[in-house]
């Protein structure tokens, strides 16, 4: 009979899965640096993420503000591979303090549940303040699962529509990186990954042309 798990044995599966949501008490850590914006990225609402609950890859439910991936396998960024350690142990999330993969109730009540947002981080006289506000309301998520059921046969009208989201994004993009001079590390917290990049998945084949870009879908 193998031995029951009751304490954690510092294999690094949990800080391979990618970085955790931030919580409320997390407001804090950001605040004073010690998770700085470049690590972070935006999971905005209605996007395809797993659901750790059901299992399953799912539209979220609310926006998410995630502690950003590396490598190929998008392990935490904070993750010491070699040492199988967290370079920011002390000060780490509420998820990871919760976190007991041999008792995972505790984190998953907290799925979803007391999130920060961009807007509960970004001050109010934040200059980028007003541009995520604007980009949040001319590039909302569309319905990633009636995409999902409709490929590849997604009706021509709403293929213009969605084409011409993907080129109102990058150019929203490129005005706000360049007036702000914003590195990709910054874009990615303050906007989330481009709209093309969340439909590649969904079977969107993105190609550049003169006019922007054009999609086409397999």
């Amino acid at each position: 009979m193998s031995e029951k798990q009751e304490s954690c044995k510092q294999c690094g599966r949990c800080c391979k899965a990618g970085g955790p949501a931030l919580h409320t008490k997390d407001l804090a850590l950001v605040k004073e640096g010690k998770i700085p914006l470049r690590n972070l990225i935006t999971i905005r609402q209605g996007e395809l993420a797993h659901n750790p609950i059901t299992g399953s890859i799912a539209p979220t439910n609310v926006e998410l503000v995630k502690i950003k991936g590396k490598g190929k396998d998008w392990d935490c960024c904070y993750l010491n591979a070699a040492a199988k350690t967290c370079s920011i142990y002390e000060s780490r999330p509420e998820a990871c303090r919760a976190l007991k993969c041999w008792q995972p109730e505790e984190l998953l009540e907290m799925v979803e549940k007391d999130t920060l947002s961009r807007l509960d981080i970004l001050a109010e006289d934040d200059p980028i303040r007003p541009l995520v506000e604007e980009h949040e309301k001319l590039v909302r998520c569309p319905d990633m699962e009636e995409i999902a059921a409709l490929r590849p046969k997604i009706p021509e009208p709403k293929r213009k529509a969605l084409q011409s989201l993907v080129n109102e994004d990058i150019k929203f993009r490129v005005f706000a990186v360049q007036e702000h001079k914003l590195e990709l590390s910054d874009e990615l917290f303050y906007f989330g990954r481009p709209l093309f990049q969340l439909l590649q998945p969904l079977g969107a084949k993105v190609r550049e042309t003169a006019e922007g870009l054009e999609l086409s879908w397999i």
